[in-house]
């Protein structure tokens, strides 16, 4: 069979639209967020993902601030901490700090288990 014939008829994902932001946009993110926007906003007005903001705040030499959880990680560290998995497997699956995560769902109303091996 000749090389032609043998492609496959399988369709292909669609690729993701990358949006690059132009200096000016660049600039106005590192404005607004030391204004005092949050990344999180920044990345929805600006149609980018959160990491691309981050990304140009850091490019340009800006501390970012403390990132907190979402109320969907919030959430979902509250079910899977409840399902009986350790702080620090949850704080792991969720590639989040686990004392940032313990204190939000502390917050959120979940009980903490004494530490393993504690009396």
């Amino acid at each position: 069979m000749p090389d032609d014939a043998q492609t496959s008829h399988a369709v292909a994902a669609p690729r993701r639209k990358w949006k690059r932001l132009n200096d000016e946009a660049r600039a106005q993110v590192v404005a607004r967020y030391s204004a005092g926007d949050t990344t999180t906003t920044l990345a929805k007005d600006y149609d980018v993902a959160k990491s691309t903001i981050i990304g140009i705040l850091r490019a340009n030499n800006v501390v970012v601030r403390r990132q907190p959880m979402t109320s969907d990680q919030v959430s979902q560290a509250a079910r899977l901490y409840e399902s009986g998995l350790y702080l620090s497997q949850v704080a792991e699956a969720l590639s989040v700090n686990q004392e940032t995560m313990r204190v939000a769902i502390m917050k959120a109303g979940v009980e903490i288990r004494p530490a393993t091996g504690a009396e």
